[in-house]
């Protein structure tokens, strides 16, 4: 189960996900077996499982080890007061499988103001809780900094079932000796910096980077480096590339490209396509490019004919994709890094109609003219993102859900991204709007962002919910409230409601659909 602390102090319904192996106490005496109710809570949503811990003692004793065996601290706030709860109940140390603590993030609190913390306090905090997280496999690290290294060490020497560690790292050069790098046997490691200002430098990567993933971690499986960001060079990534690891399931990285020289690109192109192709075992795959300029043919990756033919998802450009040897198995697509416009939209289509099995994709489109030559090239999707870098009124938004419904017969879940416009109707019509003409759909997520600076300006997610012959939205709405001239101001707001499919609103709009099509 997963566990959100910070709702749960807030006396809200926690997030709460089923694991595998939970272990049940025994002295837990209910007057039915406990194996029962653990197979009955997989079957609740989440306050109902909430619920049922807190009905009685035994009931809370008997779900205790699965409601904490993943732990979320989202924010500011549930990073304080999960940390001190934690603390004042060691015992509880021992159920967590999974702990991530993300400190001064903007996007888990959105729109709420998250305010600043404090990170070393909390380093400190989880150090200390170190000697009682004896059941850790997996710790995730989202500060705006890198921990110092009293941190690692400590859950280096007191985890020794630690085997995935992800961590972002801010402005500050990493230090060579930090213990983060001492860690031997790791099956996942990511290492992300915030993105922000490139700043050039040719600080190089700590060795000690590179010889704990490859010298000590040869049963690596999942390897995230995304540090364009970071005060360092990326010179070294040829380091890694000249390497093997033979267990590589997923590999993420942000390289840089010389579109003048390509023998000036990190890591080597040539490195790294024989890098991709000594892993045939790769299923999931990010190469995230940076350049100056980058023309259509500078971007040459060198695989082989017979690379990676198990590759399931792929993160990337366009480009990319066009020389990936096998694209019939791929069924996630993100194309969100470069916008399709006029004139790539056909070279786009054509790479699509190649990918036979794709069921999920992710695309940035320049203007809504050019949606319906993507959706002929891919009519077996059941899931779309689309971003829109532009605006539009809701009559454009009708033409979308009717390209939708005449093109994808098999979408269930459509989420689309687009610049607020001042004559943008309420999220919730745009969203029946989106229903009333395609009513096998099971979800729709919406995103409203501003012009000037592409902030986020208001999120709605719309979830069909069918008990008991009854069908309605299951809503939920979250913004920034505007002010005089449309400005952004710090006020936020969040709704959560039904919305009956039998309300005059809907059926309205539907007719208005319909008839007007």
């Amino acid at each position: 189960m997963v566990l959100d602390l910070g709702s749960l102090s807030r006396g809200k319904a926690a997030t709460i996900s089923r694991g595998n192996n939970v272990p049940v106490c025994t002295h837990a005496q209910p007057h039915l077996p406990g194996e029962i109710f653990l197979t009955i809570s997989e079957f609740l949503g989440n306050a109902e499982t909430l619920a049922l811990s807190i009905s009685c003692s035994d009931l809370r004793t008997l779900l205790m080890p699965a409601m904490y065996r993943t732990v979320e601290l989202q924010s500011n706030r549930a990073c304080r007061l999960g940390l001190v709860m934690f603390r004042q109940h060691p015992h509880l140390c021992a159920f967590i499988r999974t702990l991530i603590v993300r400190p001064n993030s903007p996007v888990p609190s959105w729109p709420r103001l998250n305010g600043w913390m404090n990170e070393v306090q909390l380093t400190l905090l989880i150090e200390e809780l170190s000697s009682r997280l004896n059941n850790l496999r997996k710790f995730e690290w989202g500060g705006l900094e890198l921990p110092d290294g009293g941190m690692w060490a400590a859950l280096r020497s007191c985890c020794p079932l630690l085997k995935t560690i992800h961590s972002t790292v801010g402005s500050k050069y990493l230090e060579p000796q930090c213990e983060l790098f001492s860690f031997e046997n790791l099956q996942s490691f990511s290492l992300c910096a915030h993105p922000g200002q490139r700043n050039i430098s040719e600080m190089p990567l700590p060795s000690q980077l590179w010889e704990m993933l490859i010298e000590r971690c040869p049963k690596l499986e999942e390897l995230t480096l995304r540090l364009f960001h970071s005060p360092h060079s990326l010179r070294e990534l040829d380091t890694l590339t000249s390497c093997t690891f033979p267990s590589l399931r997923a590999f993420h990285i942000e390289i840089w490209l010389s579109s003048t020289d390509p023998g000036l690109s990190s890591p080597s192109l040539p490195c790294f396509g024989k890098f991709l192709s000594a892993h045939p075992n790769l299923l999931d795959l990010s190469i995230l490019p940076y350049a100056n300029t980058r023309p259509s043919g500078a971007l040459p990756l060198f695989l082989a004919s017979t690379a990676l033919p198990r590759l399931q998802s792929f993160v990337g450009v366009a480009e990319h994709l066009a020389e990936l040897p096998n694209p019939a198995s791929i069924t996630v697509l993100d194309l969100t890094g470069d916008p399709v416009d006029e004139t790539g939209v056909n070279s786009v289509a054509s790479l699509l109609k190649r990918l036979v099995s794709l069921h999920t994709l992710d695309i940035r489109i320049a203007h809504p003219s050019l949606l319906v030559s993507i959706l002929v090239a891919v009519p077996a999707l059941s899931t779309l993102r689309i971003m829109f870098p532009c605006g539009f009124n809701t009559k454009t938004l009708n033409e979308i859900s009717l390209a939708l419904h005449e093109r994808l017969p098999c979408l269930r879940s459509f989420t689309l991204y687009k610049i607020h416009h001042r004559m943008d109707a309420s999220m919730l019509r745009s969203a029946l709007v989106l229903f009333a003409k395609n009513p096998r759909f099971e979800r729709v997520d919406l995103a409203w962002f501003t012009a000037a600076r592409f902030q986020r300006k208001q999120n709605g997610s719309y979830v069909v919910v069918r008990r008991r012959g009854v069908e309605y939205l299951d809503v939920w709405e979250r913004g920034i409230r505007t002010g005089i001239g449309g400005r952004l101001t710090q006020r936020s707001f969040q709704r959560r409601f039904q919305y009956h499919f039998e309300d005059h609103w809907w059926g309205f709009v539907r007719d208005w659909v319909r008839n007007r099509w």
